[in-house]
């Protein structure tokens, strides 16, 4: 492990349908920076999760990806329209193109 880095033992705890890791019942009992050792008081599915801590909400991504979404979204509803309106080309790869333009935009 790095520095800021903690070590989790955790089990896969069904609740209904849906599941989530857990820590209930689970802890770490030894290890070094490169080995953990776990007890359960359960058997289940285990694993080793490694916190890195808090993940940073990046404005920039959120920007771009709203902006880049938006775009394609207009580009793919030209894209329709054009394959629509212009019949003199019409083929079967138009036609194929179309249905693609149609899926990705849906």
């Amino acid at each position: 492990l790095r520095a800021g880095e903690e070590a989790l033992c955790v089990f896969w705890e069904m609740t209904g349908t849906e599941g989530q890791w857990s820590t209930e019942g689970c802890t770490q009992v030894g290890g070094d920076t490169s080995h953990s050792v776990c007890s359960c008081n359960h058997f289940s599915t285990f694993a080793i999760l490694v916190a890195v801590g808090e993940i940073p909400d990046y404005f920039a991504l959120r920007v771009v990806t709203h902006v880049g979404m938006s775009v394609s979204l207009v580009c793919l509803f030209l894209a329709i329209v054009t394959f629509l309106l212009c019949r003199s080309l019409w083929s079967v790869s138009v036609a194929l193109h179309l249905q693609l333009s149609i899926c990705l935009f849906a």
